[in-house]
């Protein structure tokens, strides 16, 4: 996996990897589950001068089934959406039950509120952390049950969902719009992808292409308006339009 250069080191560390992590469990469903520090490996190109993303120590690795690898698409496409009737939908399909709203929460690592605004809306504030920690503490014997109810293949991931924001705070790096957007492109390309292998006409495999060709431009579309929204340039292009439509007037 590699970087560029127009960003902070760490953040583009911490983008790739969770690319990476993306690609492996939402499209290919073979997961290197132990993302601790001390198994992610950076090294500069000596060629190109970008950072390579390297993971050590290949003994636990998870093979996600095709059914639950979907519906953990779907439900974090939900997540991202805050879409809660699906979201209600596919936890319980990945076994929480009447606990959906905890397992949603555990998840993302966001309070409920959050998960009903939309957890790419805003960062997690000081108080949201202290709120996490508490129910963490209060809800433990909720948190245990949901544990014994949920498939093994869940355990791991939940593991290597922990480990990989564990990296995230300590290169102060939490999961932003971009990297939700990303994951949102790998599930729609996983979800395709099965859609297509399930189809015998060339007529439906069609139509499930030009869907996720059309989803992923829409993505590439507001991407470029969070980045025209934070830049000098997109600030210019405001302040130009303000200015016209004032003068309309």
């Amino acid at each position: 996996m590699e970087s560029g250069e127009r960003e902070p080191i760490f953040i583009l560390i911490s983008r790739n990897l969770g690319k990476l992590y993306s690609e492996m469990i939402f499209v290919n469903g073979f997961v290197h589950c132990d993302p601790h520090p001390g198994n992610v490996l950076v090294k500069k190109c000596p060629a190109s001068g970008k950072a390579h993303i390297i993971l050590l120590d290949h003994g636990l690795y998870q093979v996600l089934s095709d059914s639950f690898r979907m519906d953990y698409c779907r439900l974090w496409q939900a997540l991202i959406k805050a879409d809660m009737k699906r979201v209600q939908k596919y936890s319980r399909r990945l076994g929480a039950g009447d606990l959906y709203p905890l397992f949603a929460c555990m998840l993302t690592a966001r309070s409920w509120e959050s998960v009903n605004r939309g957890i790419d809306r805003s960062p997690v504030s000081a108080r949201e952390d202290v709120e996490i920690r508490s129910n963490a503490a209060a809800y433990l014997p909720q948190i245990t049950q949901l544990l014994n109810n949920v498939p093994r293949q869940m355990l791991l991931l939940l593991k290597t969902n922990d480990l990989l924001r564990g990296i995230e705070a300590a290169l102060h790096t939490r999961a932003s719009a971009s990297s939700f957007l990303n994951m949102s492109r790998c599930c729609i390309r996983a979800v395709s992808t099965y859609q297509r292998s399930k189809s015998h006409s060339l007529y439906r495999r069609a139509q499930i292409s030009l869907g996720e060709a059309l989803s992923l431009w829409q993505i590439n579309l507001y991407e470029l308006f969070l980045w025209l929204k934070g830049s000098q340039l997109g600030n210019w292009v405001i302040a130009l339009l303000s200015r016209m439509h004032h003068s309309t007037y």
